[in-house]
């Protein structure tokens, strides 16, 4: 049977020391007590365990004690604890029943904080004919040289005193002295320098610690729990002073193990700090899929997994006016933490909007109308007035997901702030119903700036780019700023990024105004077509134009672009449409695309099939569009899947 020896090293623990010894009276076969110094009741409490005590001259070193007192013990197996630590009973069931027969290291986790939770794994019990040793003069841990089982027991730290930042640092800075080059020295005296540059709010503290971490970085060894955190911190401190900085050593510790939450939760702050709504949610739902990993040197932090990240994503979702979804991550949030305040008020916030949308039952919306009706549409605007059948904001519409047929807007974006623009579009994708259309039309910011720097009606170009600043319908006269305007390139790429598909956008002269116009498409389906362009079309692309395929498949909603092969992969189309050259480049390319699962049409648009590659290609293809009914029939031969979206047969 194995035998088990406590061993420990106190100070003046009075207050803790019996409460400690009770938890674990049971569970050892000897109590070895290593007194500092204590000057208190620290040696007569030890003495009513029946503890052998020994004295030792305290020398700024907590390995040099430790290590001490593994020498007193003679049991098979040692386990440490700290006066303040407590094992509760049924933890302490868990140890009674743990089998030491076979194991040489056992870890477990110590529940080193409370409120908020920190569980820090640390090597508890160990073998003692391995004559392991402890390192570092504070700070210290038994290097893992053996057989490693991870226990499920926990250790409760309950601290009443602690050792102050002073005095840390004095002892790593002595230990630093001695030895610039360790890398452990140099992590441990960085993180008490940037902790308690942290808590004081002390930028040159933090800069000593930055120092030392890229110096620890430079030297390209150790501990790799030491490395991991040595980045992270890193991270933190060059948080919103060096973005790349950061962002690079985010990345370094991911590479070490994504599976923690911490770094992934930084990395969406950052994003959440910016606006950047859709990259803060990319990280945020990481850590919420996460889920604790057992490895010796990662601590835990279970916030960071559960209502901290499910706290930010329902911001998120509502800046994004995907209300559905931050409802759901508020109620996570409450889950996750009940009692907290801003999950109560959270939840109840979004109850109170959601509960004011009703069904849309597919009306037209004329938004920011100012009082021009478009018929057959509902004329809306944030103020009332005459030829106004509604009012509400454009970024919060009082109607559920996905029941609106159709949204036009003229002149009324630019009236929207740059922080908006995106949370309103969202909005208006939110509300409309799949392959129903926006029609929005904008100045054109580029061409309004010059005509004015042109000198014609500077005047008027003024207003077109700033606004009238007039009331012009009894609604204020900030009513009439413009806070945002765009290009097309721009308005392209911001809808884009929504999600809507773009079925044209072009020029034309709105009220004396150089404006955009626009029909936008929320997709009909999540179908992604690729137009595979691997080289120059020349007339190809002009007939495939000419029969306007592309643009009939965005006009119904469908997300169409013009990409190469890797990019069909890349960028994950669903569907990949080839034709435009036939050479063994191409088939191979296509055999390459059906491996990845995805679906080839082939585009035919003249009888070319006695040329080289045709017949191999239009026989691997799923589909082939062919431009005539008269071609249809020769394809057929080779393909029983064909049709012709527009029948172009020349005689």
């Amino acid at each position: 049977m194995t035998t088990l020896s406590l061993a420990m090293i106190v100070k003046n623990e009075e207050k803790t020391l019996g409460r400690c010894l009770d938890s674990v009276k049971d569970l050892v076969d000897e109590i070895i007590i290593v007194d500092t110094g204590s000057t208190d009741k620290t040696k007569e409490i030890a003495k009513e365990f029946k503890a052998e005590i020994f004295d030792f001259e305290w020398i700024d070193d907590f390995s040099a004690a430790r290590n001490f007192s593994f020498d007193q013990c003679t049991c098979d197996f040692i386990m440490w604890l700290d006066a303040d630590d407590v094992i509760e009973p049924e933890e302490a069931e868990k140890i009674k029943n743990l089998d030491l027969s076979d194991k040489e290291i056992i870890l477990s986790d110590y529940v080193y904080c409370q409120e908020p939770l920190l569980l820090v794994p640390r090597e508890r019990i160990v073998k003692r004919s391995l004559g392991l040793k402890w390192l570092m003069p504070i700070h210290e841990s038994i290097t893992l040289s053996g057989q490693v089982f991870h226990s499920d027991f926990k250790v409760h730290h309950y601290r009443i005193k602690s050792g102050s930042p002073e005095r840390n640092m004095k002892i790593l800075e002595k230990a630093y002295k001695k030895n610039t080059k360790d890398p452990r020295i140099i992590y441990y005296l960085g993180k008490e320098y940037h902790d308690e540059g942290m808590a004081i709010n002390n930028q040159e503290l933090i800069d000593k610690a930055r120092r030392l971490f890229e110096k620890r970085i430079k030297l390209g060894k150790g501990w790799i729990g030491d490395t991991f955190y040595t980045y992270y911190r890193l991270a933190k401190c060059y948080y919103g002073k060096n973005d790349t900085k950061f962002r690079d050593y985010i990345y370094e510790c991911l590479k070490i193990e994504e599976k923690v939450a911490e770094p992934n939760y930084l990395m969406g702050q950052f994003y959440f700090d910016r606006g950047e709504w859709d990259k803060a949610i990319h990280w945020f739902e990481i850590c919420i899929r996460l889920k604790k990993i057992d490895l010796a040197y990662i601590n835990y932090r279970p916030e960071y997994y559960t209502w901290y990240p499910a706290m930010q994503l329902s911001v998120c979702y509502y800046n994004i006016g995907n209300l559905d979804k931050a409802y759901e991550y508020s109620k996570k949030f409450i889950e996750y933490n009940p009692n907290h305040p801003k999950a109560i008020n959270n939840k109840k916030f979004l109850e109170n909007i959601l509960n004011r949308k009703s069904d849309g039952e597919g009306k037209r919306l004329n938004i920011g109308c100012g009082g021009k009706r478009e018929e057959g549409y509902v004329n809306v605007d944030i103020f009332e007035g005459e030829g106004v059948d509604e009012v509400f904001s454009m970024d919060n519409i009082p109607y559920l997901d996905g029941t609106i047929s159709a949204i036009h807007s003229e002149h009324a974006l630019e009236h929207v702030g740059y922080r908006s623009i995106e949370k309103t579009l969202r909005e208006w994708y939110r509300v409309l119903q799949p392959g129903a259309e926006l029609i929005l039309k904008i100045p054109d910011l580029d061409l309004c700036c010059q005509n004015l720097l042109s000198g014609k009606n500077r005047e008027w170009y003024k207003y077109t780019i700033f606004g009238y600043q007039k009331s012009l319908a009894g609604e204020k006269d900030e009513a009439q700023y413009h806070r945002w305007g765009f290009n097309k390139t721009e308005i392209r790429e911001l809808l884009e990024s929504i999600g809507f598909v773009i079925d044209y956008l072009e020029n034309y002269d709105g009220w004396d105004t150089p404006s955009i116009g626009l029909r936008a498409i929320k997709p009909i389906s999540n179908v992604r077509v690729g137009w595979v362009n691997d080289e120059n079309w020349d007339a190809a692309q002009v007939r495939i134009r000419n029969l306007n395929v592309d643009r009939w498949l965005r006009s119904k909603g469908y997300y169409s672009k013009v990409v190469n092969y890797p990019e069909v992969i890349n960028q994950n189309f669903n569907i990949a449409i080839v034709g435009k050259a036939f050479d063994e480049h191409h088939y191979k390319n296509i055999k390459m695309l059906k491996q990845y699962g995805k679906t080839v049409f082939c585009d035919l648009c003249e009888d070319i099939l006695e040329y080289p590659w045709v017949e191999n290609i239009l026989k691997i293809c799923d589909m082939v569009i062919c431009c005539s009914y008269k071609l249809e029939e020769k394809v057929k031969v080779l393909n029983p899947n064909t049709t012709v979206i527009e029948d172009a047969y020349e005689v």
